[in-house]
């Protein structure tokens, strides 16, 4: 492909990617290239490095879907890249899947409150948009807590977050 055949419009952009995204079945690649795209205006690591951190992508993603544990290395190389202390906006996204899981759950915002031993203010926020960021440990905790699988939970909001940017 030719450099004046590659659309320049952010619009054409975004639907050519989404749809290469479509087509992307492992949770972890997807997860790593939404992130790939939301850093793609900032310094990225080399090819080498971006190679081992989509390794990374997949093996903690699938750790949180086995429910095993994450090795310390995988650990430290996430929190590198994804974001400050290894956390990333999710908001609107996050407040709409932790809505919709705990309702479906049967749950009360003051029955999740306790599961999570947090207090139910912080629910609030949470279900309002009002929590910016969360450590990955934390997303885990959370979706054990609405009984429904980390991946799961995960891919709801991979899916929030990219029907958001398809509409943009």
């Amino acid at each position: 492909m030719k450099e004046q055949d590659i659309p320049n419009d952010p619009v054409v952009l975004r639907k050519e990617i989404g749809a290469i995204l479509d087509k992307i079945t492992n949770r972890g690649s997807l997860l790593f290239f939404q992130w790939l795209i939301r850093n793609i205006d900032k310094e990225l690591p080399s090819p080498d490095e971006l190679k081992k951190l989509h390794q990374v992508f997949i093996r903690v993603i699938d750790a949180f879907q086995h429910k095993k544990k994450v090795n310390n290395e995988d650990w430290k190389m996430m929190f590198k890249y994804v974001g400050e202390n290894g956390k990333v906006d999710l908001s609107r996204h996050l407040a709409n899947t932790v809505k919709f899981y705990r309702e479906k759950a049967g749950l009360t915002r003051i029955q999740l409150a306790k599961k999570l031993g947090i207090k139910l203010r912080t629910v609030l926020a949470l279900e309002r948009g009002g929590i910016k960021d969360m450590s990955l440990p934390r997303l885990r905790q959370l979706a054990d807590a609405l009984n429904v699988d980390a991946g799961e939970f995960m891919d709801r909001i991979y899916k929030l977050e990219m029907a958001g940017q398809k509409s943009e």
